[in-house]
C-alpha cells in the first residue's frame, strides 16, 4: 500500500475545486476561462462550482457581457473570502453547497 496509514486522499474533484478557490482568491475578478487556465480543472467542474458559489452568495457577476461574441466570457468577482479552504457549507443556511440555500429570517412577532 502506498502512502502513510490512516491518511485520506482527496478526490480529484475536491483537489481541483481547492485550486479553483485559490485562483479566485488571488484574482478576485475572473472568468471561467481564467479559472480553467490557472487551476488546470475541466470546464464542467469550474462551471458547476461557480454555479454553486453564485447560488449561495460567495461570488456575483461583474461587468458587461456581450453574448455571442467570440472570445467573450462572463466575468465574476469574489464577494465573500472565507479563507484558504474552499467552502463546503453555506455560511447563511448551514447546508452543503449542493442544497438549496434556505436562509431563515424571523419576522416581527415570531419567537
Amino acid at each position: 500500500m502506498a502512502g502513510k496509514k490512516g491518511r485520506k486522499r482527496l478526490s480529484s474533484a475536491r483537489a481541483a475545486r481547492r485550486k479553483i478557490w485559490q485562483s479566485m482568491r488571488i484574482m478576485r475578478r475572473f472568468t471561467m476561462a481564467d479559472l480553467c487556465r490557472t487551476s488546470g480543472a475541466q470546464i464542467s467542474n469550474v462551471s458547476k462550482f461557480i454555479f454553486l458559489l453564485k447560488k449561495h452568495g460567495y461570488i456575483s457577476p461583474f461587468g458587461q457581457y456581450t453574448r455571442g461574441r467570440a472570445g467573450s466570457y462572463k466575468s465574476y468577482r469574489l464577494i465573500k473570502d472565507t479563507g484558504p479552504e474552499h467552502p463546503v457549507l453555506c455560511n447563511k443556511c448551514g447546508n452543503p453547497l449542493s442544497h438549496k440555500c434556505e436562509k431563515t429570517i424571523k419576522g416581527k412577532g415570531e419567537n
